[in-house]
């Protein structure tokens, strides 16, 4: 606006509506009546990758397993290992298993002999007299459930 000139809500409104007007014509060519605004056609694409992901996704982790393992506490001396069993259960003896010490270094293990209160292993090499626990592999168990747990 140039020199002395008010402006008046008429000619705000004026504008308003001139502008919605160019707008609406602009963004209605060529389009169905009713439609002002089309879905590009990148975003089917992409609803369709994502449903396909997660479906994959969900066919994975009901099939997928984890390794669990569960550890009793030992000590080695030697290439033998001791482990009390608590209150889980005993390994089957020629079950290979790991004796990781405490400073977290593992050696390779075989059950020899599984007693009502304690294991004994023969180490795949010597270790140094030392506590830490004996490595023992549990059931499998599927990806969903470790996610999940509650539900399965």
């Amino acid at each position: 606006m140039s020199g002395g000139e008010t402006v008046t809500d008429d000619d705000e409104a004026g504008r308003e509506s001139i502008f919605r007007a160019s707008w609406r014509d602009h963004h209605s060519t060529g389009s169905r009546p009713g439609e002002l605004i089309k879905n590009p056609g990148w975003i089917d694409a992409g609803l369709i990758a994502l449903a396909a992901l997660l479906t994959a996704g969900a066919v994975a982790a009901g099939t997928i397993t984890v390794a669990q393992t569960t550890t009793l506490p030992a000590v080695a001396q030697g290439t033998t290992v001791t482990a009390d069993i608590a209150d889980g259960q005993a390994p089957a003896p020629g079950t290979a298993v790991q004796f990781r010490d405490a400073s977290g270094s593992t050696v390779d293990a075989v059950i020899d002999e599984v007693t009502a209160t304690e294991v004994t292993a023969h180490l795949g090499g010597p270790a140094p007299a030392s506590t830490g626990e004996l490595v023992v592999p549990a059931e499998s168990e599927q990806l969903i459930a470790v996610f999940l747990p509650r539900f399965w």
